[in-house]
């Protein structure tokens, strides 16, 4: 996929990934929404919400990436300018596949904050 044709929520579904990679925590959680809610297998709860309970999450999942490839194919949601979804193979000797669904305001796009995210591993 071309960058030139990503639209910004795309775009902001691969910093995602870019800040996981680079372990910068400060630029992951600066693009959630304060109030986000990050629904994942792992955890016991019914989702992390808000910025304090996703960050020891995300420093988990920085850890867990190190020096391990990825692959990123986007879904187009048309109907949905409110969300796109990533699906996402990682590969580190063994390959496990994801699915990670980026919420966005759709009323607030030009904001570009995650309102939520959905992980679930295939």
């Amino acid at each position: 996929m071309s960058k030139k044709t990503l639209s910004s929520s795309e775009g902001l579904v691969f910093q995602f990934f870019k800040c996981i990679e680079k372990k910068e925590m400060e630029g992951l959680l600066n693009l959630f929404d304060n109030d986000a809610i990050v629904y994942e297998p792992f955890s016991r709860v019914e989702g992390l919400h808000g910025i304090s309970a996703i960050e020891p999450f995300l420093r988990v999942a920085m850890m867990a990436n190190s020096n391990m490839r990825r692959k990123i194919e986007l879904e187009r949601h048309s109907s949905d300018a409110g969300r796109v979804t990533a699906l996402v193979t990682f590969e580190r000797g063994d390959r496990a596949k994801g699915r990670f669904t980026f919420e966005f305001d759709p009323k607030d796009l030009a904001r570009q904050k995650i309102k939520a995210l959905h992980i679930e591993f295939l």
